[in-house]
């Protein structure tokens, strides 16, 4: 069997941008949901309000698209700021408390 090394790995800093960008694509996500669920939801009451599944998929569809573009930008937009702002506090709490030790092991043949 073979032995494992443990060490020490202190992190004192995160790039904040790298988390506004995870958090940015996260937003996009959901944003991306919630806008094909909306544009699903749309269709289906056009659908229902002309009588008319065609006019109904067209008017329903014409919003739908612009919504599935925008949604998800302006849900980017919001978390990457959110993202970023929150880096810059982890930044300032670990910058206090002397940083973070995360523990690595290594494997020895």
């Amino acid at each position: 069997m073979a032995a494992k090394k443990t060490s020490g790995l202190r992190i004192v800093g995160v790039k904040p941008t790298t988390v506004g960008m995870l958090q940015g694509t996260t937003f996009f996500l959901v944003g991306l949901m919630v806008a094909i669920t909306h544009t699903v939801s749309s269709t289906v009451q056009w659908a229902e309000s002309t009588e008319s599944v065609l006019r109904g998929l067209a008017l329903g569809l014409a919003g739908g698209f612009i919504a599935i573009v925008c949604v998800p930008l302006i849900y980017f937009a919001i978390g990457w700021v959110l993202g970023s702002l929150q880096g810059i506090i982890i930044n300032a709490l670990v910058s206090i408390s002397g940083g973070i030790v995360v523990e690595t092991q290594k494997e020895e043949e």
